[in-house]
């Protein structure tokens, strides 16, 4: 059994969403309604908290590598009010959008805080005319996340699968271990300099 609310077992993740309920004290009404913002350096301990409590031990997050993620990406959190729900980091290379941090906490309905930071993510990346969205996975991501993500508009692409450019530019986000989950943004590629 792993540590706080995720058991890990058989290869996968089982997350104990009554563990995680009573941590958060689930019972308890936000004050106001999810909103998703940019992340600040007060968020910093609470997204290490989440980060961990949703992915495997070794997968965790500790505070200074949160501090890049704020210094080095777009990093947004969804959240109620009370704590963070979700936490999601991407960058733009190329026309590319690239979403590297993705974590959602158990009990919130990904339709919610997933969906909502997904949409932020895309809404910002069409502003700078990103042709995709590419959400780079640890392979442990559990399969109700990447149904979801299917949901969303998102598919499985293996990284040969992907035009020269996109390849190109996610070398440098992958370390081997990851899956990619691939969404268009614009229905042309970009042939021309902007």
């Amino acid at each position: 059994m792993g540590r706080g609310p995720v058991e890990i077992g058989a290869g996968h993740l089982r997350p104990r969403w009554e563990s995680i309920a009573k941590a958060r004290d689930m019972n308890t009404q936000p004050e106001e309604p999810l909103q998703v913002r940019r992340a600040k350096r007060q968020d910093l301990a609470a997204i290490s908290t989440l980060v961990q409590e949703v992915t495997p031990r070794e997968a965790g997050a500790t505070e200074p590598e949160v501090m890049d993620w704020l210094f080095g990406k777009g990093l947004w959190v969804a959240d109620d009010g009370l704590c963070l729900r979700g936490v999601a980091a991407w960058q733009a290379e190329n026309l590319v959008a690239v979403t590297d941090i993705y974590y959602v906490s158990a009990p919130q309905p990904f339709p919610s805080a997933g969906g909502l930071l997904l949409e932020k993510i895309e809404a910002e990346a069409a502003l700078l005319m990103c042709e995709v969205n590419v959400l780079v996975l640890p392979r442990w991501t559990p399969a109700g996340v990447r149904a979801f993500l299917h949901d969303q508009g998102y598919e499985a692409k293996t990284l040969e699968a992907l035009h020269r450019i996109w390849r190109e530019v996610l070398q440098d986000f992958l370390t081997g271990d990851e899956d990619l989950m691939v969404k268009r943004l614009r229905d042309r590629m970009v042939m021309i300099p902007l």
